[in-house]
């Protein structure tokens, strides 16, 4: 072998023994301070990953957002708990979240949901459920609330309800140190505390008497009992509750509501009927079935003639004949004019001209005026509707008032 290849042969054998000993080797990891799967450490779970975890296990690492959620809104709070489960699941993660949070946070957040400017976002559970959370842990937190979001929201009652349930008393108390407008729409809540259990007003109807809620706690009772009576039942409990209730409007918007009452008659219940009869014709129309089928019942007045009214305009409508006849027998007396209104109305539609006839048969002084009055612009009009030009030329000549010709055609004559 010639001396110039044998060092070509030993390189070449040294770099092809370092080759077999590479291949052989097992292979380390290069040192720049990467390690692999198996070393590195534990990472925390992804909210993704950890929302398939139970809400109610208490070792179950929290997510980013549940580790500060007082942080959050209850918005963020619902649709997070949306990814605990099934629906049943997801709800309890959010009541145990809700259930949670501190007096302030309940508050900041409910604050922030009733600033939103859809009306009816505190119908969602999650706003209900932390209302009634805030109203049991800090009541008086809650009734603040309710009295800024009040007009703004709808169904916010729930931020008093459980403190009335828990406390009338003290409910009571701060109710009455409200300003008018307030306590009349606190009445809401008033009335759905009384319609669950009418005796829970008993106790505090004293400290309510002047209150405009009161009035609605007292309708509110009665009609829970109506609710629950069956057909026949006595109403004598019903009588007995609104006549233990302090004397004036309270009382008497109580009596008035047992009107309503399955079969109540009204002549055997003349303190019902001077109930009704306390009341201003618009508040005594909600109990136009039971005024009108009890109008001789009434005591003489507003109510009387609103009631008889009704009567004689349901009677004209099924027989006209009969109800004239009806009328004409109350000539001469106070309940004529009420009984001709009340055809009028009836008939107006039908015969126009025979109704103007029947309206200015009622003179056009004191009460009678004023029904003459409306009976009259009740048949002109249809008159006008049905035949313009004969209503124009009856008008020229009617024996009216000029206020009534003012009235019916808008000029002076």
């Amino acid at each position: 072998m010639s001396p110039k290849v044998v060092p070509l042969v030993c390189v070449a054998s040294a770099a092809l023994a370092f080759e077999i000993v590479s291949v052989l080797s097992p292979k380390q990891a290069p040192q720049t301070g990467l390690r692999s799967a198996s070393q590195a450490p534990e990472v925390a779970s992804t909210p993704i990953s950890n929302r398939n975890l139970p809400a109610s296990n208490p070792q179950s690492p929290p997510t980013p957002r549940e580790a500060s959620p007082r942080k959050g809104s209850l918005r963020e709070i619902a649709i997070q708990s949306e990814g605990a489960g099934s629906p049943a699941q997801s709800r309890l993660a959010l009541m145990e979240s809700i259930s949670a949070l501190k007096p302030e946070d309940l508050e900041r957040m409910l604050a922030k949901e009733a600033a939103n400017t859809d009306f009816y976002r505190s119908s969602r559970f999650d706003f209900q459920f932390a209302a009634r959370r805030l109203s049991e842990i800090a009541p008086e937190k809650a009734a603040a609330l309710w009295l800024q979001t009040k007009s703004n929201h709808y169904n916010v009652d729930v931020l008093l309800l459980p403190w009335a349930k828990k406390d009338p008393q003290a409910f009571a108390s701060w109710s009455v140190s409200l300003p008018p407008d307030a306590q009349r729409a606190m009445g809401g809540a008033l009335g759905q505390l009384v319609a669950e259990n009418p005796e829970r007003f008993t106790g505090i109807a004293p400290q309510l008497k002047d209150s405009p809620a009161g009035i609605v706690g007292a309708k509110s009772a009665i009609s829970a009992m109506i609710a629950k009576a069956g057909k026949g039942a006595d109403p004598g409990d019903a009588l007995a509750y609104a006549q233990g209730l302090p004397e004036g409007s309270m009382r008497t918007t109580a009596l008035a509501e047992v009107a309503r009452w399955p079969g109540l008659n009204l002549k055997e219940h003349p303190e019902v009927a001077a109930a009704l009869d306390s009341l201003s014709p618009a508040e005594a129309r909600r109990f136009l079935p039971q005024i009108t089928a009890a109008a001789d019942s009434l005591p003489r007045g507003a109510v009387r003639e609103l009631a008889l009214a009704s009567q004689i305009s349901g009677f004209a409508k099924k027989d006209t004949q009969a109800a004239a006849k009806r009328v004409d027998s109350l000539a001469g007396t106070p309940d004529y004019a009420p009984a001709v209104r009340g055809f009028v109305e009836a008939t107006a539609a039908k015969d126009p001209a025979a109704a103007i006839e029947w309206a200015l048969t009622l003179t056009n002084q004191g009460n009678q005026g004023a029904q003459r009055a409306a009976a009259l612009e009740k048949a002109a009009a249809e008159y006008f509707r049905l035949k313009p030009a004969d209503a124009r030329k009856w008008v020229q000549t009617a024996p009216l008032t000029p206020a009534e010709y003012q009235m019916l055609t808008g000029r002076s004559r």
